[in-house]
């Protein structure tokens, strides 16, 4: 808004054109950018302040700030850093629970199948015996019938009698065998209970160690989130100063004791002053009242 197009306005308003709303909403925008334009004026000028005595709270204020900013970024910078660090601690620690068992984990593979093999072998005895004794119980139920029948002495008794012998002797065979193989399961079952004692006891330090790194890595989040709770609530005080010192500049920019400080910001400062004046003609265009009236 300039002066001529304000002049425009109030002959318009004479005639009944009048847009209260379209100018406060201008206004209210400008006053937005302004703001912000004092804010950068402020951090554009406020280290050439010192010697400004209506500005030494700020200026006194912003350098003790800005020694506490900086800390506060290698605060965070350093935290970054551990915290990486953690990250790559942790994913090697998850490779080592895995690597660490590698071997025991391989070897406990061979001994399950060493396992299954020897209960298979079990039930094939139990099975096969079951059928012997079947036989056996039936040979001797034939014998006595023929006993009966025909006497002690015939050539199918006889025949009856060796295989008798003979599935005494299968079934003799197969129950030491079957003594071997209980051993042999006992004895994998003992060394697979070893071994899982012995992978859970590496894992269980593996674990350990992982728990430091995750306590660690507790602690680091922590720390990071309330040094940068600390750095915004920081900057913020920081960008109200900066915003004072702007706002002061702009006011007494002409005075010679601001100008060595305003001298090399006039282009913005002009544009600041130009945005001012708009925002200024657009209130009084809305229907706000002021004591100088542009």
């Amino acid at each position: 808004m300039t002066q001529t197009r304000y002049l425009l306005w109030r002959i318009a308003q004479t005639f009944g054109i009048s847009m209260h709303q379209r100018h406060a909403g201008h206004a209210a925008a400008e006053t937005h950018l302004l703001r912000e334009a004092e804010e950068i004026l402020g951090r554009l000028t406020w280290a050439d302040a010192e010697n400004l005595e209506d500005l030494s709270v700020e200026y006194w204020s912003l350098r003790r700030m800005v020694t506490k900013h900086e800390a506060i970024l290698g605060n965070i910078e350093s935290a970054n850093v551990s915290l990486q660090k953690s990250h790559d601690h942790r994913a090697e620690l998850l490779g080592m629970v895995v690597d660490s068992t590698k071997d025991l984990v391989e070897e406990r593979t061979a001994l399950e199948q060493t396992n299954e093999r020897l209960n298979s072998e079990h039930k094939m005895i139990v099975s096969d015996a079951r059928a012997i004794r079947r036989r056996h119980d039936g040979i001797k139920a034939k014998l006595e019938v023929l006993v009966g029948e025909g006497g002690p002495h015939s050539p199918e008794l006889d025949a009856s009698k060796q295989e008798l012998l003979g599935l005494k002797k299968q079934f003799n065979t197969l129950r030491d065998r079957r003594d071997i193989v209980v051993d042999e399961l006992k004895s994998v079952e003992h060394a697979l209970n070893n071994i899982e004692t012995r992978i859970e006891t590496r894992r269980s330090e593996v674990r350990d160690e992982a728990l430091g790194s995750y306590q660690n890595l507790g602690k680091v989040n922590r720390d990071l989130s309330s040094n940068r709770v600390e750095l915004g609530s920081l900057e913020s005080q920081m960008n109200t100063l900066f915003s004072e010192i702007g706002r002061y500049v702009l006011a007494h920019h002409r005075e010679p004791s601001v100008t060595k400080v305003a001298s090399a910001h006039y282009s913005l400062i002009n544009q600041m002053s130009a945005l001012d004046l708009s925002i200024k003609l657009n209130r009084s265009l809305s229907g706000e009242r002021y004591e100088t009236a542009p």
